[in-house]
């Protein structure tokens, strides 16, 4: 498997994403459910909401 720091280096120097920040609202959110739960609800809307888009 590649390593994803090359992938990494990159974002980090999008404009686009670099724009992106949380609100209040969303960071408090994360505060109080957790990393584990914010893990859980992306691996779950990458199975959901993605993977479907490109099978197997």
């Amino acid at each position: 498997m590649q390593s994803l720091d090359p992938l990494f280096a990159r974002l980090s120097r999008s404009k686009f994403r670099s724009r992106f920040r949380l609100g209040m609202k969303e960071r408090q959110y994360c505060l109080e459910k957790g990393a584990p739960v914010i893990e859980q609800h992306a691996a779950d809307f990458v199975a959901k909401r993605l993977a479907p888009a490109l099978p197997a």
